[in-house]
């Protein structure tokens, strides 16, 4: 039986530390790794910053281009992940003929829940767990199931939230070379923080 007790708040969502015990009990959450899919969107996400991870060190710059050709997958796939990821502040752009994109934050200060929390956007798991339908269903009164669900992803996402990007490649120089990476001839344009820049165009 699943305990209601409170549950303790880490990064601001609730986790039952003892989650892995009850679930390996009750069967909840080997189902939900079952069934909860992350999206296509997600995925590519994931593979998007993988690989610049393996450049972060260089400093070089990766064209989406060159991503989509990696990976075999669109590049229109691609352009709405490398916005949504500059606009979060994960992904410096360069722009011009020479420019592309690289990571704006060391690999090991990227957290793999972050960016599935960007990316999916809604874990809304049943209907009850949108806003607003909190009653929607004619058992809710008595329904103990969305506690548990909530619970569930609650140590799902706690999981995810202990990976890093760095630590999702777990042999970096196996992962370029499955990739093609060769960062030996590359140019490399040093990364320059967004606060340094503007100084700099004030001062000129």
């Amino acid at each position: 039986m699943l305990r209601l007790q409170a549950l303790p708040v880490v990064r601001g969502v609730p986790i039952d530390l003892h989650a892995h015990a009850d679930y390996a009990r009750t069967g909840l959450f080997p189902w939900l790794a079952r069934t909860m899919k992350l999206t296509v969107y997600t995925d590519y996400t994931l593979r998007v910053l993988m690989y610049l991870s393996l450049r972060h060190e260089s400093g070089a710059l990766t064209t989406i281009e060159e991503i989509a050709a990696a990976y075999d997958i669109s590049r229109n796939h691609l352009m709405k992940i490398v916005h949504q990821m500059g606009a979060a502040g994960l992904l410096e752009t360069v722009r011009g003929r020479s420019g592309g994109v690289r990571l704006a934050r060391d690999p090991a200060a990227i957290s793999i829940g972050m960016v599935v929390r960007l990316a999916e956007g809604d874990f809304s798991l049943v209907e009850c767990f949108e806003a607003g339908k909190e009653n929607c269903c004619t058992i809710s009164p008595a329904c103990n199931l969305t506690r548990g669900l909530r619970r569930a992803l609650d140590a799902f996402m706690f999981e995810l939230d202990r990976m890093t990007l760095r630590d999702a490649v777990a042999a970096p120089s196996v992962a370029a070379s499955l990739l093609g990476i060769d960062d030996s001839q590359r140019r490399i344009i040093p990364l320059v923080p967004a606060s340094a820049s503007r100084t700099s165009r004030s001062a000129g």
